[in-house]
């Protein structure tokens, strides 16, 4: 594969000093990386990154599509890292243009096979704006790793050189063929040019990233001179335009504003009058840990620091007239799972610009996932916001990497009002089935009838076995009945031991196969089903697609009891009523609107709220006695679902025997 980056070819090293400066700290970036810990001083997290020891080193710059496939995969687990393809950036880009001309397909039209066919006509404008206004269009890519958003020389999840220009897809490229279009003299074309690299920002924690994504503009630069003017650029210029670069494309920590991991490094602290008088020590060194980040405002020629653009009114003119980019999902946590990050990005960025676009898992738009429930709320409730693309199986996305739940790109805009997205289904026809359900769930809904798993009676309990003290966690959480204590507790016998005994359905470890195991009924508590009849059904279920079976419901008997491997639904005094819910839950019908929250493996009650309570006794409005398909044409007609929701549901969910 040839070389994508490398600092010791002629225009890079000898800007690399500069490439290498923090406008913030006056000093060099950091690595913030641990990667390259293993080459000794001068190559950990906090150090800065030097130009003598990396051009000794000059090979561990690259893109990460050409590190190692371990350096690989240890930074996609510990920063969450998936990099964006180059169809990803183009559709997302191709959605600001649509938004800023108020037409599709304004440099190139996409394909279904993720490739894209260049418009080679001259780019035409609307009316009331013109192309310095486009050139002048502020946009920020945030944790921009590479830039992949901003320019485009390669693609960064294949490493395929973009040839030529013309079919780049970044922010800055459309802005440099928009110059290469309009400027009429080489003195108007450098003008614009400059003009359109002060409007491309971009943050990144990753003093290796970072590194490249300033290259890669700098290259960018050259590429476009050499195009339009048929020579390389001089000295002089590419200074300019090196400056620009490392003002505008800056390291940040994103959820702290501040530059990463605390105060800069200093392998050689310089000794001032103040290490010579008493007490003047302390207060010299009484200077912020975290050193906030500034960046510069070209147009009014001044600098500021990157946290007040918050401070601003959300109408109010914000720097940045378009936020995009791919944020870091979650954070690696030792010893626990791992955190969701992505919501603070997305508040972040809605806090520096009125147009936010942004890819993330999609897991928050189903109420789902660790994301705050208040903060999933919120976005469900937000008018300003909506979703563009949802994709289930993120692997189609971003290749090798399982995001539950998929992933979705959605824009927010404080002008426009979308209406709140409420319950968010990716196709339209389910939606169309909610809007006709709804109104009929004031009679109930399934979950009211759902309980949880048997709980132990521990004062009982611990009076015949003190020693299960030791086993039995003193949070009381563990009086339910869990995998562990069913497989580990020895008053769980693997036959009767009397007839004051109830069985309990769990599963074994190793295994994970469904058994049942006897205890003596003194030692479990009635959970509400205990001594009835009810479906069982386990809490995790599937991967999330739309309409997958079930596995294996089945009906529980009185006195069988269930660990928290399972959920119970119904408290019934006859098998038959038991029987008629076994059959709804296998409906088609019912497990459509279960789609339309549950979007991952996990099945708890909350995740059946769209499904209709119905009565099951022989006096229902339903014939339960019916095979399950003509219970679900019953179902159909109770609703009002017309042929077009029908033929979704039936296509679309998989028969239950």
């Amino acid at each position: 594969m040839e070389k994508l980056i490398d600092i010791q070819s002629g225009p890079v090293a000898s800007l690399l000093d500069l490439l290498l400066k923090d406008k913030s700290t006056k000093k060099n970036i950091i690595w913030a990386t641990d990667t390259y810990e293993e080459l000794g001083h001068g190559f950990t997290d906090k150090e800065p990154i030097s130009r003598g020891l990396l051009l000794q080193h000059a090979d561990i710059i690259k893109p990460r599509i050409q590190k190692s496939q371990e350096a690989q995969q240890e930074r996609t687990r510990k920063k969450a890292e998936v990099f964006t393809p180059a169809w990803l950036c183009n559709l997302m880009n191709n959605y600001c243009d649509e938004e800023w001309f108020g037409r599709k397909d304004i440099f190139n039209a996409e394909n279904d096979d993720h490739t894209w066919m260049v418009a080679d006509e001259l780019i035409a404008f609307p009316k009331r704006k013109n192309w310095k206004q486009y050139v002048d269009s502020r946009r920020l890519e945030i944790t921009c790793g590479e830039a992949p958003y901003l320019v485009s020389r390669y693609d960064v999840s294949t490493g395929q050189l973009i040839v030529p220009p013309k079919r780049r897809i970044g922010q800055l490229d459309r802005k440099l063929r928009i110059v290469n279009e309009n400027a009429a003299d080489y003195d108007e074309w450098v003008k614009w040019t400059i003009r359109a690299f002060e409007a491309t920002y971009g943050y990144e924690y990753q003093g290796d990233n970072l590194l490249i994504a300033r290259i890669n503009l700098l290259l960018t630069f050259i590429d476009y001179y050499q195009e339009r003017w048929d020579k390389n650029p001089d000295g002089k210029l590419l200074q300019t335009v090196a400056n620009k670069i490392v003002w505008n494309i800056w390291q940040m920590d994103g959820l702290k504003d501040t530059v990463p991991l605390g105060k800069p490094y200093e392998e050689y602290p310089q000794m001032t009058l103040a290490d010579f008088i008493p007490g003047m020590a302390d207060l010299a060194n009484d200077e912020p840990e975290a050193i906030p980040c500034k960046i510069y405002d070209w147009r009014r020629d001044n600098s500021i620091l990157f946290n007040k653009l918050r401070e601003m009114k959300v109408m109010e003119h914000k720097l940045f007239n378009f936020v995009i980019g791919n944020p870091p999902f979650q954070e690696d946590t030792k010893d626990t799972s791992d955190k969701p990050v992505y919501n603070n990005f997305m508040d972040a960025a809605y806090g520096v610009a009125n147009k936010v676009e942004l890819i993330t898992p999609a897991r928050f738009l189903f109420n789902a996932g660790k994301t705050p429930k208040l903060w999933n709320e919120e976005r469900l409730s937000d008018s300003h916001f909506k979703v563009l693309e949802y994709v289930q199986d993120s692997s189609r996305v971003f290749s090798n990497t399982d995001i539950k739940g998929g992933v979705a790109v959605t824009y927010r805009d404080v002008s426009k009002d979308y209406g709140a997205i409420g319950t968010y289904s990716a196709f339209e026809e389910l939606n169309s089935v909610l809007r006709k359900v709804t109104p009929k769930l004031t009679s109930g809904i399934l979950t009211d009838i759902m309980i949880l798993q048997n709980r132990f009676d521990l004062d009982v309990l611990y009076s015949d076995y003190p020693e299960a003290k030791e086993q039995i966690s003193s949070d009381g959480r563990e009086k339910r009945i869990v995998t562990s204590s069913f497989n580990k507790l020895n008053m769980f016998r693997e036959s009767k031991p009397d007839e004051e005994s109830i069985r309990v359905l769990g599963l074994s470890q190793p295994g994970n196969k469904r058994i049942y195991k006897w205890i003596l009924r003194k030692y479990v508590l009635d959970n509400g089903n205990l001594e009835k009849y009810k479906v069982v059904l386990p809490k995790s279920n599937g991967s999330g697609a739309i309409g997958e079976v079930l596995s294996t419901p089945l009906v529980g008997e009185p006195l069988v009891g269930y660990t928290q491997s399972f959920i119970g639904i119904g408290a019934f005094n006859t098998e038959a009523e038991a029987n008629a819910c076994l059959k709804y839950v296998k409906s088609k019908f019912a497990r459509a609107m279960l789609g339309l929250l549950k979007i991952t493996q996990d099945n708890p009650p909350e995740k059946w709220k769209y499904v209709p309570l119905q009565d099951f006794t022989s006096t229902s409005d339903i014939d339960w006695s019916k095979s399950i398909h003509e219970i679900d044409l019953q179902l159909y007609r109770k609703y009002g679902l017309d042929e077009k929701e029908i033929a979704f549901i039936e296509s679309h969910v998989k028969e239950m025997a």
